[in-house]
């Protein structure tokens, strides 16, 4: 985990990623902090799952492109859970095909984005979401 939580006193947007790189995925924290919002990354799944006991993003990003199955495993038991569905989620995917894109709809993830992807489409998505 990188950077700090919002303390709830200010009016700082707070965004999760969960990515296993940070140079391998197409997130990259300076990107969401040009936007204005604080980005938290982490690189365990289990350890963003325990912090979301505590602090609840705006918005949870998963990499499922470096992080694959892990990913969508974390979106549905976040999605299952009866204090943390509530919590906003887009997957980052490198879905090519059909089949891959329903693997995403099962996770019940909020959004998608396909990588690679423009980042003034990312920056209104994320926008949306919020």
């Amino acid at each position: 985990m990188n950077g700090s939580l919002s303390d709830g006193n200010e009016n700082t947007i707070d965004i999760f990623v969960l990515s296993t790189s940070t140079t391998g995925s197409p997130l990259q924290a300076r990107d969401l902090e040009n936007l204005g919002y604080r980005a938290t990354f982490f690189s365990d799944a289990q350890q963003l799952f325990e912090s979301l006991r505590s602090a609840k993003p705006n918005l949870l990003i998963c990499d499922s492109v470096t992080l694959r199955q892990e990913s969508y495993e974390l979106c549905r038991a976040l999605k299952a859970d009866y204090d943390l569905w509530v919590v906003p989620v887009l997957i980052v995917t490198s879905a090519s095909n059909l089949a891959d894109l329903l693997h995403v709809l099962d996770c019940n993830a909020d959004n998608f984005i396909s990588s690679p992807f423009d980042s003034s489409y990312f920056a209104a998505l994320v926008e949306g979401m919020l």
